[in-house]
């Protein structure tokens, strides 16, 4: 999952580049152009087999959501401030997989305590953003919102489906779904050359932290497979500082310690037994 993490965050720092002449659409959906042809060629070998499609085609929904909500934030917001206020999803992970995926889920009593850590330090990131007028902390916060369920269902898929034909699954409705409403909206217009290595690199760090991902949902529960994104703000402070020169406010980084501690009391949780790895059929 921290190898997943680095993949997002070079992603995410693509896109806000691409994101000064690209809608987030636009971007969704040349992004999946090129990561479904990767995502093919992880799954072919091990068979394309889709045991539940009603889940995998509500966890490409949920993604395509979250990931156009997530683009569009990218467009307003530092890459630390997004990244600590999606930092919130995994919080929202241990609430929800327990109710939806069964008790063996749970993941302790500490759920209320970092639930409002949480939600605490989300408050304290997004209020200034609401009261200059601009809504791309409040976009980011729903994002998370989608982003949990859709790694929900990563974790109920991870004994019936590979996680190579889970992410090639996911990919290839990802682009349907871009696609079809790119068309209508808007035509599908090409991007200037330029931008094409951007894109390239969207797709390709994109689908390799899908796979990571998924690989760790598969194997673990889901709340601590989650929390171990906490790392994710320190490589983020450092993409905002070393390429857009803009070093977090003090607001973000209070929000951003109370989140980051309720992941840390989330991944610090031990009451239930590590689980075993599931086989799954090729």
């Amino acid at each position: 999952m921290i190898l997943a993490t680095i993949s997002f965050t070079a992603m995410v720092s693509l896109v806000k580049l691409a994101r000064v002449e690209l809608s987030s659409l636009e971007i969704v959906f040349w992004r999946s152009t090129v990561a479904v042809p990767l995502a093919m060629l992880l799954a072919v070998p091990v068979g394309l087999r889709a045991r539940s499609p009603r889940l995998l085609a509500l966890r490409a929904g949920l993604g395509f959501v979250t990931m156009v909500g997530y683009f569009t934030a990218a467009g307003g917001l530092p890459v630390a401030d997004l990244t600590l206020i999606t930092k919130l999803q995994p919080v929202i992970v241990a609430v929800m997989a327990p109710l939806l995926l069964g008790s063996g889920e749970r993941a302790g009593g500490r759920v209320a305590l970092v639930l409002l850590l949480g939600i605490t330090g989300c408050a304290l990131i997004v209020a200034p953003e609401l009261r200059g007028g601009g809504w791309y902390g409040a976009v980011a916060l729903a994002a998370a919102v989608t982003s949990a369920c859709a790694h929900t269902c990563v974790r109920a898929l991870g004994s019936t489906v590979h996680p190579y034909a889970q992410v090639f699954w996911f990919q290839l409705g990802v682009l349907v779904l871009a696609g079809g409403t790119l068309w209508l909206t808007a035509g599908l217009p090409v991007p200037d050359a330029r931008l094409w290595p951007h894109l390239a690199g969207i797709g390709v760090f994109a689908t390799v932290g899908q796979w990571l991902m998924t690989h760790a949902y598969r194997v673990d529960r889901a709340a601590r497979v989650a929390a171990a994104s906490y790392t994710a703000p320190l490589f983020a402070l450092f993409v905002d500082l070393a390429i857009f020169s803009t070093p977090p406010g003090l607001p973000a980084l209070g929000g951003g310690a109370l989140i980051v501690l309720a992941g840390l009391l989330l991944l610090a949780q031990r009451a239930d037994a590590p689980v075993a790895p599931e086989r799954v059929e090729p």
